[in-house]
């Protein structure tokens, strides 16, 4: 399963769903893992915290492998993009960071697991909300 930025935020917070789903995969025995572009947002929007949440961030983090970029993800990642994009006619408004994401998912053939359905199905992965 490939956690986006959006479960892991949730999860960070909380929220109920997302805790239940975290407690689900984990009793399952299915792999989690975290795309490195997801280390970057959640690091950028700890930075604008205190000491404290930036720690929990890089605590939390350490129970998942991250998958590192290389050049067949990226090149997957823009394939990706550009067919949503023609696929809508041009600007799909999907940002550069879900191609990266969902390119992860495709190389793994696991779904993603997130709370913005709408951009990683029409990236043409599979999506698991929460």
């Amino acid at each position: 399963m490939i956690l986006d930025t959006s479960f892991l935020i949730d999860l960070f917070d909380g929220r109920q769903n997302a805790f239940e789903k975290g407690v689900e995969l984990t009793e399952a025995r299915i792999v989690q893992r975290v795309p490195s572009p997801v280390v970057m947002e959640l690091s950028y929007g700890a930075a604008f915290g205190d000491e404290g949440e930036q720690r929990a961030v890089q605590n939390a983090l350490q129970m998942y492998p991250i998958v590192q970029q290389d050049e067949t993800i990226a090149h997957r990642a823009g394939n990706l993009l550009a067919q949503a994009d023609v696929a809508a006619g041009g600007e799909s408004g999907i940002d550069m960071i879900d191609p990266m994401i969902a390119a992860v998912a495709d190389h793994y053939d696991e779904p993603v697991l997130t709370a913005n359905v709408d951009d990683f199905e029409a990236l043409g992965v599979g999506v698991e909300p929460y």
